[in-house]
């Protein structure tokens, strides 16, 4: 059985990989090299993609260190709750799947 992710369900583009990683890591804050590497987009199209979610207030910048700028999830924004919330409902999803396959010794 295939498992039900994030951008299986809301579509695969770096857009939504980025999200889908905040989502995981929604306490944490990152720089965009970071962002880059864990979700294996080049630089380019990882500083496209931020630039449009910063813009539309789905990742806000939270800190800065030693010159670099680290951004994180704006959980306030209403949208971000809901997908908090659908994100949520997508891993009870897969937790079911896995406990119906999980054989006891």
């Amino acid at each position: 059985m295939n498992e039900i992710t994030f951008c299986k369900v809301f579509g695969i583009n770096p857009r939504n990989r980025i999200l889908e990683f905040f989502l995981e890591m929604r306490d944490l804050d990152f720089s965009i090299g970071d962002i880059a590497k864990e979700t294996e987009l080049n630089r380019a199209t990882t500083y496209n993609a931020m630039e449009e979610l910063i813009k539309e207030g789905y990742i806000i910048l939270s800190r800065k260190v030693s010159g670099g700028q680290l951004y994180k999830l704006n959980k306030e924004k209403k949208e971000v709750k809901i997908l908090i919330e659908s994100f949520n409902l997508i891993l009870g999803k897969i937790v079911k799947a896995y406990e119906k396959k999980k054989v006891y010794a």
